[in-house]
Order: structure tokens, then sequence, then C-alpha cells
């Protein structure tokens, strides 16, 4: 009886260690695209660079083959974007509409950089931001402060929003 329950046991274990030994711990469908963020700005009276939330209701598309896809829509205060960069394409066009129908227009050039993740995942696109132009309704000005987009956090671009 004794001797049963040893052996059951360690064929326990042994299936455990062969499942937990087969995986690589990465799951596939978390981290498929990388985004753009983007976070607003103001500078104050004394030149000094302030984080905003932008008071205005924004929606936010994005020109996708000649067609525009909306990817924000209707957000207040918002203080920063997180935007997929399209795979296709060398040049991202992105529309910020305001709550009073005007609009800014973000131009951002890129090189698409395929990244291989594994056997399991395949090839996940990064970016590497070349330059930007944009319109200046309520963007005063941009500036690109980490040109490589990928999986981390890290910032982007800082947009300088008029007050």
């Amino acid at each position: 009886m004794r001797h049963t329950a040893c052996t059951i046991i360690l064929l326990t274990a042994a299936t455990l260690a062969l499942f937990t030994g087969c995986d690589n711990g990465y799951d596939c469908s978390i981290e498929n695209t990388a985004y753009n963020r983007i976070n607003f700005y103001s500078t104050n009276e004394y030149g000094i660079e302030e984080t905003l939330e932008f008071p205005q209701t924004i929606s936010v598309t994005m020109m996708v083959n000649g067609n525009e896809t909306i990817v924000v829509n209707h957000v207040s205060n918002a203080s920063g974007l997180q935007l997929p960069m399209s795979y296709t394409n060398d040049c991202d066009t992105t529309i910020i509409r305001y709550d009073n129908n005007i609009t800014d227009t973000i131009y951002i050039a890129h090189e698409n950089i395929p990244y291989y993740i594994s056997m399991e995942c395949g090839t996940v696109m990064y970016h590497k931001i070349l330059s930007l132009q944009h319109t200046h309704n309520f963007i005063d000005s941009a500036a690109i402060v980490n040109d490589y987009v990928n999986f981390d956090y890290n910032e982007n671009i800082k947009l300088y929003l008029v007050k």
C-alpha cells in the first residue's frame, strides 16, 4: 500500500515536471502589438514643462488603407494616448478631433522592424520613428523622446498642446 502511494506521487510529480518543462512561460496573445505612447504637455508662464490633462473631449482616428478607423472615441481629460502603428505603411496618419470640431493631424514616418519572438509566437513588428509632422490647431509643438516603439511602456512622443 505504501509502495503504491509513493509510485502515484512520483508519477504525478514526473507528469507535472514534463508539462511545466515544455512551457516557455510566454503567452503569445498578450503582447502582439507595439504601441506608440504619446503624452500631453504644456509649458507654464516660466517656460517649465508640465504634464497636461487635456480638458476637451477628443476622438482619435487613424488612416488605414485610405479609410479612417476610430482608435479612441470620446475621451475627456486625457493625459496621453497609446496608439498602434501600421505594419505595412511607413507613415501613419493620426487625426485628433476635439469637441469643437477642430482637428489636428499628426504624420509619423517610421521604419517597420520584424522581431522574432519564438517558434510558438512567431514574429512581431517593432517600429523606429524617423520623423514627425503635425498641424498647429491645438498642438503647439512635438518631440520624439524615444524613437524605438516596442512592448515597453516608455514614452515615445511628447505633444505640447496650447492651453
